[in-house]
């Protein structure tokens, strides 16, 4: 009887442990298996070109060169990356999570940048040119001797953010918020405050 017992118990304990190795291996994956093959190939060769990346985590990663152009980077958290003279032209960063993130003189080019979180960021020396940036948070973010030009900013927050030395039209700025912003001349607008 404790033989047919203990026998019962090891097969349970058997079909138990193998339905969470199941599970935890390949059921409950955090991305997709190309989501997972393109964000391997990234960190491997800083070079994913129309890569689907959605959602992934990259914190504090250093893509400084890396080529992304026409990837999709929708709801990433890219929080504290170094994408210093990254290529993101044609990308897609629609609710991604930039903040603090580094993009000194990276190409932004036809970039949809849509709700975008870029406060305290760099973006020195960056051309935004042809982009979305409708509702982007930028508050505290440094803009220095960029060109943004041809871009929606509707809705921006530029709240405490430096401008200084950037080729932007005021039409551009029209209808951003701008409170503490230190505008491309180097004088304080406080319009929106």
């Amino acid at each position: 009887m404790n033989k047919i017992f203990s026998f019962k118990i090891s097969f349970y304990s058997l079909i138990f442990s193998s339905l969470v190795c199941f599970f935890s291996l390949g059921g409950c994956a955090k991305y997709s298996e190309e989501v997972q093959a393109n964000l391997i190939k990234l960190k491997t060769t800083k070079s994913c070109s129309g890569c689907d990346l959605t959602g992934v985590e990259l914190v504090g990663f250093d893509l400084k060169n890396a080529d992304l152009s026409g990837a999709n980077l929708t709801s990433a958290n890219l929080n504290r990356v170094d994408l210093t003279e990254a290529n993101l032209t044609n990308a897609n960063l629609t609710d991604a999570n930039l903040v603090m993130a580094i993009l000194t003189g990276a190409e932004l080019v036809n970039t949809n940048l849509s709700r975008v979180k870029l406060s305290y960021a760099n973006l020195s020396g960056v051309d935004i040119s042809g982009s979305l940036l409708v509702d982007a948070s930028m508050n505290s973010s440094k803009i220095l001797n960029s060109k943004i030009s041809d871009t929606n900013m509707d809705g921006v927050n530029l709240h405490n953010a430096n401008l200084t030395g950037t080729k932007i039209t005021d039409k551009i700025l029209k209808n951003s918020v701008l409170c503490k912003t230190v505008m491309p001349s180097g004088q304080r607008d406080d319009s929106g405050c």
